[in-house]
This record gives structure tokens, sequence and C-alpha cells, in this order.
């Protein structure tokens, strides 16, 4: 029975005649310690559900189920056994908060729209180049300097004012505790070595230059990064991750390494110094070696790093120092990563990057991606990614998400296409009202997949200018 859920159910059995299910109708919880720890079964029957799970993470995706069903049967359903369970362990979803700041109240609603779906990380960007978001105590300019900037002039759009704002420790214990209510983890990202702007702002031994500077007003990948080869600022970093890990009580810590320039690094005395008390060849290695360094560091608090593709360049980090997440990874350095035991996260930018407009990532195409691809036994994750350089409002911000972030629920939890994308869009229509009445708005259906002739149109203005042939080729992708 295809019934229009999202994610798919693995199994849904038919047992008996329509029954009534609605707001009155009674839910019974029963144990069910054989069940794995996601899983459950809901049994619907004369009027009545039964929720068997082993978890209160299956009970809760029980609920969503059951929630969803009662939104699109009416009132009044099939009698019938749903037996389901994810076919991956991590299902996020990123929010930058860094580029432009969003507060607690719309956090949740995220977090609650994330919820229905079955989606049970929250991968949460704290901190770049145009802003450091969480409250430190023990720096607290990383905050009242980092966490504001005079101007915002993303895309060459001069808003015109001063752009602040941060969560306070008090806040994060707030979202984290009403995400673990969700069987959501957060996974906090504190970007380094690169992306460092706003701590160098705020504390300026931490670059290697120690000159002062603001945070970064516009998008892009800016030099400004730590000075991996001062001690002083490698402890800094771990005194931020001793704060974080007291926040975030999850398994995994995200600490950025992307997007690194190694400009600084070259003219910097502290920087050769340690590459040469350690044999390091080049700065691959050396930002290797650092991102080593931390990974360890977090596993002696019990945590587990995550880092994106590019700290595998240095060829230093084993598959036991960090999960690897894999965004745009042109040298295939995730394979080599994978065939040795590594575990991946799949964000691919030309499907799951939704700061960018549907012309260039349909719907369809989103849906059509499969992360399993390469490295399929490696894959213990998918994340769609929403940055907010581009994203100037919280209305832009839902619409660019949904509905293209269901179809990440969808592969995370049913893993192979197991449904046409005509029966994919059509179970997204029927659950509108449930993303309406959460506070969330939606992109109108007749944008979802706009046309070649509106897609070839729309991607070039968007990046005005800045597209290389091959990157338009891959943008648009093969959805016709």
């Amino acid at each position: 029975m295809r019934l229009p859920l999202i994610p798919l159910p693995r199994e849904v059995v038919v047992t008996g005649p329509k029954t009534v299910l609605d707001g009155k109708s009674p839910v019974t919880v029963t144990d069910a310690p054989k069940l794995p720890e996601e899983a459950y079964e809901l049994t619907v029957r004369n009027g009545a559900a039964v929720i068997a799970a082993s978890s209160d993470a299956g009970v809760f995706y029980a609920d969503q189920t059951l929630q969803q069903l009662k939104s699109v049967c009416g009132g009044r359903c099939s009698e019938m056994v749903i037996r389901d369970a994810p076919e991956l362990p991590y299902r996020g979803f990123l929010i930058d908060s860094c580029r432009h700041f969003y507060g607690v109240e719309e956090i949740k609603r995220l977090i609650d729209a994330a919820a229905m779906f079955k989606l049970n990380r929250f991968h949460w960007h704290l901190t770049d180049d145009q802003g450091w978001r969480i409250e430190s105590k023990r720096y607290p300019l990383l905050t009242a300097v980092g966490g504001r900037r005079s101007n915002s002039l993303f895309g060459g759009v001069n808003e015109n004012r001063e752009h602040t704002g941060f969560f306070t420790q008090e806040q994060i214990r707030e979202i984290v505790a009403y995400c673990a209510a969700r069987c959501i983890e957060v996974v906090p990202e504190i970007e380094m070595p690169g992306h460092f702007t706003a701590a160098v702002a705020a504390y300026p031994f931490l670059g290697c230059t120690g000159e002062p500077m603001e945070p970064e007003q516009k998008e892009g990948i800016f030099p400004n990064v730590l000075c991996v080869g001062n001690d002083d600022a490698v402890a800094f970093v771990r005194n931020v991750l001793d704060e974080v890990t007291e926040l975030f009580p999850g398994m995994y810590i995200h600490i950025g390494g992307d997007e690194a320039p190694r400009t600084r690094w070259r003219h910097c005395e502290k920087c050769a110094a340690k590459m040469k008390r350690l044999g390091l060849q080049d700065f691959d290695a050396l930002q290797g070696s650092f991102m080593k360094e931390i990974a360890a560091y977090l596993k002696t608090k019990g945590r587990t790093a995550i880092t994106w593709n590019e700290s595998l360049k240095g060829n230093m980090l084993s598959p036991s120092d960090a999960a690897v997440q894999r965004w745009m990874d042109r040298k295939g350095l995730c394979l080599d990563f994978a065939e040795n035991g590594g575990r991946l996260i799949e964000s691919d930018f030309y499907h799951y990057y939704f700061d960018y407009p549907y012309g260039m990532t349909p719907l369809k195409k989103t849906f059509a991606y499969d992360p399993f691809g390469d490295c399929a036994d490696a894959v213990t994750g998918v994340e769609g990614a929403l940055w907010t350089e581009f994203v100037r409002t919280f209305d832009d911000l839902c619409e660019k998400l949904f509905p293209r972030l269901l179809a990440v629920a969808e592969r995370g939890w049913s893993g192979y296409p197991s449904r046409s994308y005509r029966d994919f869009t059509y179970a997204v229509h029927m659950l509108l009202p449930l993303l309406q009445a959460a506070g969330i708005p939606t992109l109108p259906p007749n944008r979802w997949d706009p046309d070649v002739r509106s897609r070839v149109r729309e991607v070039p203005a968007f990046f005005k200018g800045s597209l290389t042939p091959d990157f338009f080729r891959q943008a648009l992708g093969n959805i016709k």
C-alpha cells in the first residue's frame, strides 16, 4: 500500500476495513525490546492505535507517522500495520546562523518541521568569518566583537545596517533540550582553522599577523585563518571546545576544516617552526596534523569529530579520528578514506545545498540523487545544508529548505528510491498543511521544478557571471 507519507514506511499491511482515525483516537504504547532503537510498529484497528517500540525514539517516530496518517486520511483510514526502521543512523539538516542570524523561536520552528520527517541531527553552524554566534564565558569578546559586523554586503547587496546576535549558553541549553525531546541530536560546528576571521577580530593573537581586523561583511574565502603554529592559539581552541562539550552532550562535534587558505601560514615563523618540528612537508599536512590533534582531543572527552572533506588532503586523518562530511570532493579522497573504514556523511553541493535557487537544484534533482554512490558501505548519514549568505529573511530560508529537505529525509530513512517522483510529490502536497500549521512557509508547487529554459536563465543570474562552463553544466545537472 502506497501511503502519502514522508518518509515512506518500509512495510504497510492492510488488515481490515476503514476505521475512524482522528485526534480523539486512543493511542497505546507497548514495549518491544527486540526492535532496533529507532524502529517501530504501528497498528491501527477499531478506531485506536497501538505503538510498539524499544525506545523513546521509536515511539516518537511512530507518533510522527500517526500524525501524518491522521492529516492525510481525512479522519478515516484502513485498518493496518506499519513496520518501519531507518536506513541510516544520521539524518541531518544544517542551519548557518553566522551570515544571517535567526533567533530561538525561529530555530525551534525549523526543528519542529524537521522532526515531523524523522530527521535526527541538527548541524548548527555557529562560527564563521562573518560572525561568532555562541557565547563563551571564558572569551567574552568572541561575541562582543566577533558577534557583530557593521554592515552586510552579500551578493553585492548593501543592507546598510549593523548585524548582531548570538545565542547565550542558557539559550543553547534550551534548544538542545528542545531537540532532545524530539529525538534530535545537536551537532555544533566550531569552524577551524579557516573561516576564522570573527575569532581573530576578537582576539588578534589567534591569527598569524596579530593585526586588528573586523568580521567580514560579504561572502567568500578569507586569509585570516587560525595560526596553527601558535601553541597559545591551539590552547584557545581546546578551551573553547571544553565549553562546547559542556553545552552539547551529543556524540558529534563538527570542527570544520574546509576552505582554509595558506596565505598567512606561508609567511608565519611559528607555522614554519611547527612544520619543521613535526617533519611536515607541506601546508596540507600542517592542517591535517592540526585537525588530527583536535579530533584526538575531542576523543579524550568521549566525542567524535566531524570534518569537511578538505581535511583529508594532508592524509593525516584516520577513520578512528573522525567522520568526514563530503560536499565537493574533486580528488576522490573520500573514496580512499571509505576504503580504509572511514565513515561519510553525504551533503553533495549540487544536490543537497539548499541556499541556491531551485533553478540550480530543483526538487526532482534532489530527490533523484543517490547519496550512496561509490562509497555505499561507508555512508553513515545524509544532510541537507542551508547556508545563509544570500538568505535574508526567515520566509526565504523556509522556502529554500522546504520541500527539498523532505527529499533528504526520504533518502536517509528509506534508503534507495522506493517510490516514484510522482508518488513523492503527491505525498508532499498532502503534507503541506502540517508544515503550514507549524509556521513554515513553503515554496509554491509551481516553482519546485522550473523548466529548462527558466533554469538556464536563473542560474547565471544568481551567480552574476562568476560561473565556469563546467560548473554551469554540473549546476544544471541531467534533470530535464
